[in-house]
């Protein structure tokens, strides 16, 4: 690092300083993400009594997550009972033939309550619930069985299947057609379904999807049930599938995805021309246009009209306050409010507003604070950009449900670990993430750290999002990003999260396009090569 600019940098850490609230000070603020976080630091670092954590219930906006976590380490919850029903909690496993029958449908709710029955009660409540609650009956006469879910399965009870699967925590098991493609029509289906082709795990189920009928399926059952089909080389299932999801999905990104494999899978020139005509830019779509020598699609880059705004750019309530007054916003009001943010120095909340005036049909590649970039490589810049962009749209005082602060979104233990540890910045404070520059200098120290360890531009993006730990488990897989006719546009589908495997698409398709605006094109197809792990280079 360069001296006089590690010199400035420091000196810069000295003039910060990181604000402070009170627990009375923040109760004087609305509701939101921020007064959340700030509360969640109080409580982080004990500065909060028994009694002032007590008074916290109606100032907390999501009382979820790490918030919840650390006031209940203080106040312990007591389980919520609806009073009118708490009598029913009285009855055991001894006395429930004693209760009525609002009773015993409450207690029998509870899988576990029915397996500690024995056979004769079970078989006394039977008689009462098989006219009214085939469900509850079902389930009684599963557990006097020796093998409870295959008894369901016969009876065709999905709602009972799904209890049960959950319940004994099974691991794999065939299906047959019929009762497969029963439940492949339940609501229930798409998690279930997915959660399993995801965790590349119980090989019978899996197979057992194979039997369903792409024709009943839709949007993205359909579509990881195609994923599921290309796992098992089952091609032209998987082409039904997919083209069953790319005619009912609804968001265009999904849609462009689906159309993807139908190209990939047929090679029908029509496909990929459909590509190029999608209104959506994302790696399936720049991809087209890199094999048809299309054009590079459309972005915008605003020139705002002024300089300055009265706007605190760097206060974490006003951004929270005023992304409440957009997300309610008429188009009237949305445009009164590009009029008063169309300045350099909001920038980042213009394109905000202009996004959504234009329903998210125009594509702003904007490149703010870029003065502190100037120096890095243009690889290195179309990162840090494409990261900040699809992480907070570059809003410096951005705040996340898990607290992940400012442009890059760095969550606290990686900002201190950076700072205290690694920089041994004197009085750092997680805070500083809401400057720009500094975000963007911590960015830079980060992405030197993945880089050393992860070649593709892909996998840095999986790292930035869900950590290095997550994608080094995930490159060593003998099924992950390895030679194959699919690769890698298959392992791309089975990033276990599914938070990053979005992110990773998005990110990667934002890199292609800064790159070219920062007249440094590279070809997606290379980045796609270089995501293949044990690929002989000829």
């Amino acid at each position: 690092m360069n001296f006089f600019f590690l010199l400035s940098f420091l000196l810069l850490f000295g003039c910060l300083k990181a604000q402070s609230y009170d627990i009375e000070k923040l109760k004087k603020q609305d509701n939101s993400l921020a007064k959340d976080y700030y509360i969640y630091r109080l409580l982080e670092e004990n500065n909060l009594s028994k009694q002032e954590i007590q008074s916290l219930h109606s100032h907390i906006f999501r009382y979820v997550g790490k918030i919840k976590t650390e006031v209940e380490k203080i106040v312990k919850p007591k389980a919520y009972i609806n009073p009118e029903f708490a009598p029913c909690y009285l009855y055991t496993k001894e006395n429930i033939l004693d209760a009525n029958t609002t009773c015993q449908a409450i207690r029998l709710n509870s899988i576990a309550f029915i397996s500690s029955l024995n056979t004769q009660t079970r078989n006394k409540l039977v008689k009462k619930f098989e006219s009214k609650r085939t469900d509850l009956s079902n389930l009684l006469l599963a557990f006097n069985t020796t093998n409870p879910m295959a008894f369901i399965v016969e009876k065709e009870d999905i709602a009972g299947f799904l209890k049960l699967y959950k319940y004994f925590q099974l691991k794999d098991f065939e299906l047959d057609a019929q009762f497969i493609n029963k439940l492949s029509k339940s609501t229930a289906f798409k998690e279930f379904a997915q959660n399993i082709i995801l965790k590349q795990e119980s090989p019978k189920l899996r197979t057992s999807f194979l039997q369903i009928d792409s024709n009943s399926t839709k949007e993205e059952t359909a579509f990881y049930l195609g994923v599921n089909a290309l796992v098992y080389d089952r091609e032209d299932l998987a082409y039904h599938f997919f083209k069953r999801a790319a005619h009912s999905l609804q968001n265009q990104n999904d849609k462009d995805n689906a159309l993807f494999w139908q190209w990939f899978l047929k090679k029908d020139p029509k496909d990929l021309q459909s590509l190029t005509k999608s209104p959506s830019i994302n790696i399936y779509t720049l991809y087209a246009r890199e094999l048809t020598n299309a054009d590079f699609p459309q972005t915008i880059n605003v020139k705002p009209s002024k300089e300055k705004s009265t706007f605190n750019m760097q206060d974490p309530f006003a951004w929270q306050k005023l992304a409440k007054d957009i997300q309610n916003a008429d188009e009237t009001k949305l445009q009164k409010l590009a009029n008063e943010f169309n300045t350099q120095e909001t920038l980042p909340i213009y394109t905000y507003i202009l996004e959504r005036l234009s329903k998210f049909k125009k594509h702003y590649f904007i490149m703010p604070y870029f003065e502190h970039i100037k120096n890095y490589d243009s690889a290195r810049q179309a990162l840090i950009l494409a990261i900040a962009r699809q992480e907070s749209r570059f809003i410096p005082t951005a705040i996340s449900t898990s607290y992940a602060l400012g442009m890059m979104q760095f969550m606290p233990f990686l900002a201190n670990h950076i700072g205290k540890n690694e920089l041994k910045i004197a009085q750092f404070d997680q805070d500083f993430m809401f400057q720009p520059n500094i975000a963007y200098f911590f960015a830079n120290h980060h992405l030197d750290y993945l880089e050393s360890r992860l070649k593709s531009p892909l996998f840095i993006a999986y790292a930035y999002n869900g950590g290095i730990g997550f994608t080094n488990r995930m490159l060593a897989r003998k099924d992950m990003f390895k030679e194959g006719k699919f690769e890698p546009f298959l392992s791309m589908e089975l990033v276990p999260y599914r938070e990053t495997r979005i992110y990773g698409k998005k990110v990667l398709a934002n890199y292609i396009v800064y790159r070219h605006l920062l007249n440094d094109s590279i070809k997606i197809s290379d980045i796609f090569e270089s995501a293949i792990q044990n690929k002989v280079k000829n």
